[in-house]
């Protein structure tokens, strides 16, 4: 994967994680589902849920393969959801459209290359479309993209 891609989500989970040093674990609700795109299971998309009214907790999770993600907040337990409110949902979903080559050395010469294998509108909190209730219990929450 791109270098700078890689450095700028570590970033971004070492300053979630930060703020959390020291701080309860909060009372959260657990938040699975499956993100399709047009039918078909949408494997090692990133889901972000950002609280839209002011309540709740920001949240991120993964799609395996099947497309089942599960959401979690910094200040949770892993893999425990978040607490209840409003989201405006986003997800972004990277594909390798040109491996990193190397030399005879092995040393890199060319990195990889990604492109968005989702549309861009989707990864963009006002253009998505996508919001999430979440309650207080388990929540089940299925997200069909298209690709048009």
């Amino acid at each position: 994967m791109n270098k700078r891609f890689l450095f700028a989500v570590a970033l971004i989970a070492i300053v979630a994680v930060l703020p959390s040093c020291g701080k309860k674990t909060l009372k959260t609700s657990p938040v699975t589902g499956t993100i399709t795109l047009d039918g078909a299971p949408l494997a090692d998309a990133n889901i972000f849920f950002t609280p839209s009214g002011g309540t709740g907790d920001q949240a991120v999770g993964k799609s395996d393969a099947s497309g089942v993600y599960k959401i979690q907040t910094p200040q949770g337990a892993p893999g425990a959801g978040t607490t209840p409110g409003e989201y405006v949902v986003t997800i972004t979903c990277q594909k390798v459209v040109k491996e990193a080559e190397k030399n005879a050395e092995g040393e890199i010469v060319s990195d990889e290359v990604t492109e968005s294998a989702i549309p861009k509108k989707y990864g963009d909190p006002k253009q998505s479309g996508l919001t999430a209730s979440v309650v207080k219990g388990d929540n089940k929450i299925d997200f069909e993209l298209s690709s048009k």
